[in-house]
């Protein structure tokens, strides 16, 4: 499971020694995404709401785990919810996935997510 934080394509052309030339004939043409990384489930939901919990994925010095990864890769997204008991007063819509430190996948949220979550 990821955070999808930019959605972009290669340049077809770039800069070598100050003069345009082709990318290289390796690089993807069909888009891209960079994603932040979360936990993996656990083995079994959370016992009081029946949803799995998840936290955003760090490296050994607390820095997020992201990867850039083809657009196409991404099947479809799912409502996280924090699953604190008592919310921070200083979250919000615009920071509350960088400030929270742990969610609940809402396996609710449409009857397509219930079936492909669980």
């Amino acid at each position: 499971m990821a955070r999808l934080k930019i959605i972009f394509r290669l340049p077809k052309e770039v800069s070598r020694e100050g003069f345009p030339s082709p990318a290289p004939s390796n690089w993807p043409t069909d888009p891209l995404a960079y994603v932040t990384w979360f936990s993996g489930f656990g083995r079994s939901p959370d016992s009081d709401t029946g949803m799995y919990r998840v936290e955003p994925a760090k490296d050994i010095k607390h820095q997020p785990l992201g990867a850039i990864i083809h657009l196409a890769d991404i099947r479809q997204s799912c409502m996280l919810t924090p699953s604190k008991v008592t919310w921070d007063s200083s979250w919000n819509t615009d920071n509350i996935l960088d400030e929270c430190n742990s969610f609940l996948v809402n396996n609710l949220q449409s009857k397509y997510s219930y079936q492909t979550i669980y």
